[in-house]
């Protein structure tokens, strides 16, 4: 075993086009692809948190083993192997989706979850529903955003770091990318209920009665969300450098996917696995001893399931006999030094919020075919011709559609075989959480 730090920082909702275009002024970003490894192809495995994270966290696809929603028992996780590998670990987020209470917390001995404005230690479990609902509700309503911003969480990830031995795992999930957009770091109230009630509008319930002004103050406080991020990593990649704490540090910046602004026809991330919500950045900037090229950019296909089995290479990790049976990512270290090619086929796929219907998006470098359980709708587009997936040629080339459709039943088949003895148990997220989705959209 190496004793490599790894600081995995993720990003909800962040466009691939957030980071690598001219829209958007990011010097944190820039600096870290100009010094590390740029994944120009990079694809999640899901096209919201809860599937998403799921594939980084696990290295499995979000709905084997029972699904994405709750993470059961049998399920190893990055944490659990960097733990048993003498690693400290900790986790300090403020993702409602990726909590306690969904079993994402085995295997860190830090886990800091800013997920409930009211209630955080279960002290008044027993108190009247409808009290615990009033005090939520105005929990909420006197916080400034419905997650902890990034320069609290990373006041945070250096005091850990800090207090802790070599070599440790970390990991955080940044929010402010997420709707509601403020614009940047303006936390005023005016700009908190202005914000809230335009995402309402937009991802929630009249996504076409967005106006052209709406819609431009929407892309415009998203830059200036992105912009501010950036510039809060920025200051704390700086912190650990001043302090002796980066060089022995690998810096992995990824994104679970990303946001719609209405290519088709929806904002938010509620819709199917179309590139703006599945293409993410992916940049790992190693230590300076690693042998790997740096600075240096992969233009194979890869995706964000393929994180954990790389940092677990990449300190040498002896993995459980759980893990090794179930992770189906691969380590990039081998992609990146050119011994290996990417890819050949990136798979998306999620269980939709509150119903049965499965949603998938297989894509290779040329195509990208998509089922959508709920409508039973068969699509297909040719990205070689129609980049931005307008145009469904699906009755145009049924010999390729029907070898997608072979795809897409052998992952059904895996689905029910790895989740045919699983028991997740019924949850309940309680005034809180339910609080904190519907202000981030998903209630």
């Amino acid at each position: 075993m190496t004793d490599i730090n790894v600081l995995l920082l993720t990003i909800d909702s962040l466009r691939y086009d957030g980071v690598f275009t001219e829209e958007f002024e990011t010097p944190t970003f820039d600096q870290l692809a100009d010094t590390g490894v740029t994944f120009d192809s990079c694809y999640s495995q899901g096209i919201s948190t809860a599937p998403s994270m799921t594939a980084i966290l696990t290295g499995r696809y979000p709905l084997d083993y029972g699904g994405h929603w709750y993470l059961e028992e049998s399920q190893p996780t990055m944490a659990e192997e960097f733990r048993r590998n003498g690693y400290a670990t900790g986790a300090i987020h403020s993702n409602p989706n990726v909590s306690r209470l969904r079993n994402f917390h085995r295997g860190f001995e830090t886990f800091e979850e800013n997920i409930l404005p009211y209630d955080p230690d279960g002290l008044v479990t027993n108190a009247p529903d409808d009290l615990l609902r009033y005090a939520n509700k105005v929990a909420r309503i006197l916080r400034r955003t419905p997650y902890k911003p990034a320069g609290k969480i990373n006041a945070s990830l250096l005091s850990w770091i800090q207090s802790r031995e070599e070599p440790w795992f970390l990991w955080t999930q940044y929010m402010d990318v997420h709707g509601p957009y403020l614009p940047g770091d303006e936390f005023s109230y005016r700009n908190k209920f202005k914000s809230e009630r335009l995402w309402r509008k937009a991802a929630v319930t009249s996504p076409d009665e967005v106006t052209k002004t709406e819609h431009e103050e929407l892309r415009r406080n998203y830059k200036k969300e992105v912009e501010y991020l950036d510039a809060e990593i920025g200051r704390f990649l700086d912190e650990l450098n001043a302090e002796g704490k980066l060089a022995n540090t690998a810096v992995v910046i990824v994104s679970d996917h990303g946001d719609e602004f209405f290519e088709h026809g929806r904002y938010g991330h509620g819709n199917l696995p179309y590139d703006e919500l599945t293409h993410v950045p992916l940049i790992v900037r190693f230590p300076e001893f690693v042998d790997v090229p740096q600075p240096t950019t992969v233009n194979e296909l890869v995706r964000t399931i393929d994180v954990l089995p790389t940092m677990l290479d990449l300190v040498n990790a002896d993995l459980s006999a759980e893990m090794e049976a179930r992770m189906v990512g691969n380590s990039l270290l081998p992609v990146i030094r050119g011994d290996k090619s990417g890819c050949d086929c990136i798979v998306t796929e999620k269980e939709m919020r509150g119903e049965t219907a499965l949603r998938f998006g297989f894509r290779t470098d040329q195509w990208k075919y998509i089922y959508d359980g709920k409508t039973d709708d068969h699509l297909l587009y040719d990205l070689g011709v129609d980049p931005s997936e307008n145009r469904n040629v699906a009755a145009d080339n049924p010999e390729i559609v029907d070898r997608f459709r072979d795809r897409l039943q052998a992952r059904l088949d895996s689905i029910e075989e790895t989740s045919s003895s699983v028991q997740i148990p019924d949850l309940e997220d309680g005034e809180g959480v339910s609080e904190r989705l519907r202000a981030l959209g998903y209630k």
